[in-house]
């Protein structure tokens, strides 16, 4: 066996047991939850096609994030899946639908050219939009450049071996051994002049190309080359980049490049096969499966296929685009808080650790919690989405395991006593933060109307605000007025306030009244996450 048997045997046994650990993960955990989807046949036969041609040929999802991005992924997807069926599985294909099929011969040579040249025009701006866009670069991951990378690398090395194929006077020995009886020395030299002009294979000798000697030469490549070469001007980016190698030729020629880039592009395609399974390289397999499964709608991960499976599908679909980070209604929150979990794209990697068996723990638990905490269900990031991702679905499921190992810290204050929930934080070794409560303007002119009380939605729904919720707004307005900042902290008025604005909008004295309760609720927040007494809550 020759290095592409043994390279292709390891590279597709890594493959496949990387695609078998994620089908077992995908259908791991049981359920009983399988129903039948409600749809007739004839229906779920419509969707599929619909899906097949718009979302997954046409990438219909993808024009919805930008034509830049769309163009960019059909260059790429085309161009890629052309060169994929048409020249590296040439064999089974091509050969099989056109008999007189050669690799050398039009238009199989300007094909070759043609979908390598829109790969690599596609793969420009992609890297051109991650460089481009500050938002989406520090969204990018080593992964999402290696993919780019791989790629490239085959592209490049394809062009640079079929470059040096061009120029090698070896590749012609070879052809000439094979293929052409000479009658005497002077026809292959006659054959040399022509393959030299009309061919760019770069000799080490000097090449007569005399009238005679070149019209000798066109007649012997016309009876004994053409029926399997094309005059390579056809490759339109080969040729030029063997032109433009030409001062280079003769040591490219004496150290054999053609072999050296053979064996790097064979190397980077057998890498790209074992890595298949593992990480973004999987998605152009998981992408149109999920698109299938769900038929275009954000139920079908309820009616179609067992919920584990689906979702498992659904993570590993994902193409770390960013879209749904770029278009997520609280994405500004993360600026604040610096929290990557608040991202969904970001959000989403977390939860691949939540829910397998080395599962999240400690600060990483914690930042996860948070940003399942502040999704707001929008379904923007579904929408956006252009692999068809249920977000939503992964997103309302996940906010119910968190919570039972990692409870909401605003919940449980609330539910704490007061004397206990002053305890945390009420003697924080932090620095206090300067704000609207430490501002005496901020309250001095409130008169205790107990406006803000009357108007309150809170207070009207509790039968007992002195029991259910500590202190009154006007109350807490007193006792910052009197410098008992420290009091409020642990007040559930704080935590329970729904920042409604009823009481900054009723108030006679115009006091921020809820942009205060605001602020006190952010103090304790930030004590807790960044200061001392986080420490001192721990130990």
């Amino acid at each position: 066996m020759n290095f592409f048997d043994i390279g292709f045997i390891i590279a597709s046994v890594v493959c496949a047991v990387g695609i078998v650990r994620r089908l077992a993960r995908w259908c791991g955990k049981p359920t009983s939850e399988v129903s039948v989807s409600s749809l007739s046949w004839h229906r779920r036969l419509f969707l599929a096609l619909k899906i097949f041609f718009l979302e997954i040929l046409l990438l219909g999802r993808t024009c919805r994030t930008g034509r830049i991005r769309w163009l960019a992924h059909c260059l790429v997807f085309f161009g890629f899946m052309g060169l994929l069926l048409f020249h590296a599985m040439d064999d089974t294909i091509t050969a099989r639908f056109f008999p007189a099929y050669e690799s050398t011969l039009d238009p199989w040579q300007f094909l070759r050219n043609l979908f390598g040249g829109m790969t690599l025009i596609g793969l420009a701006l992609m890297v051109y939009r991650r460089v481009r866009l500050r938002s989406l670069r520090s969204l990018t991951r080593f992964q999402d450049w290696a993919v780019l990378l791989v790629v490239g690398g085959i592209i490049l090395s394809g062009f640079l071996l079929e470059a040096s194929k061009i120029m090698s006077p070896a590749v012609f020995d070879v052809m000439v051994y094979d293929y052409f009886i000479p009658e005497d020395g002077s026809d292959i030299t006659a054959l040399k002049a022509v393959w030299a002009k009309k061919y760019g294979v770069v000799f080490p000798e000097e090449i007569s190309d005399s009238d005679d000697v070149f019209e000798n030469g066109l007649s012997l490549n016309e009876d004994s080359c053409v029926d399997c070469h094309s005059d390579t001007t056809s490759a339109f980016i080969s040729r030029p980049l063997a032109s433009a190698l030409h001062p280079l030729a003769p040591a490219l020629n004496r150290s054999r490049a053609d072999e050296v880039f053979w064996y790097l592009h064979i190397s980077l395609c057998l890498i790209a096969l074992a890595a298949l399974p593992f990480g973004k390289f999987f998605h152009p397999l998981t992408t149109p499966a999920n698109l299938m499964a769900r038929l275009g709608r954000r139920d079908a991960a309820k009616d179609d296929v067992p919920s584990p499976a689906i979702r498992g599908l659904g993570i590993d679909a994902c193409t770390r685009c960013g879209e749904c980070s770029l278009h997520c209604s609280v994405g500004p929150a993360f600026s604040v808080l610096g929290n990557s979990n608040i991202l969904p794209s970001e959000k989403l990697i977390s939860l691949k650790g939540f829910e397998s068996e080395a599962s999240l723990s400690g600060q990483a638990l914690e930042a996860f919690a948070e940003g399942s905490r502040i999704c707001t269900e929008c379904l923007r990031c579904t929408d956006i989405c252009p692999s068809g991702i249920n977000l939503q679905d992964l997103w309302m499921a996940s906010k119910k395991a968190v919570s039972k190992v990692a409870p909401d810290s605003n919940q449980a204050i609330r539910l704490m006593e007061i004397s206990e929930r002053a305890a945390p934080f009420g003697e924080c070794s932090l620095p206090p933060i300067s704000g609207l409560a430490d501002n005496k303007e901020s309250y001095l002119a409130c008169v205790q109307c107990t406006t803000c009380t009357s108007v309150c939605p809170v207070v009207a729904v509790s039968e007992d605000p002195s029991r259910d919720l500590d202190l009154l707004p006007q109350q807490i307005m007193n006792l910052l007025r009197m410098g008992l900042k420290e009091q409020t902290l642990g007040a559930r008025m704080v935590w329970s306030c729904t920042t409604c604005y009823k009481c900054q909008e009723h108030c006679p004295q115009n006091i921020r009244v809820a942009d205060v309760l605001y602020e006190l609720r952010n103090t304790v927040a930030t004590r807790l996450r960044e200061g001392e007494c986080a420490d001192e809550r721990d130990g």
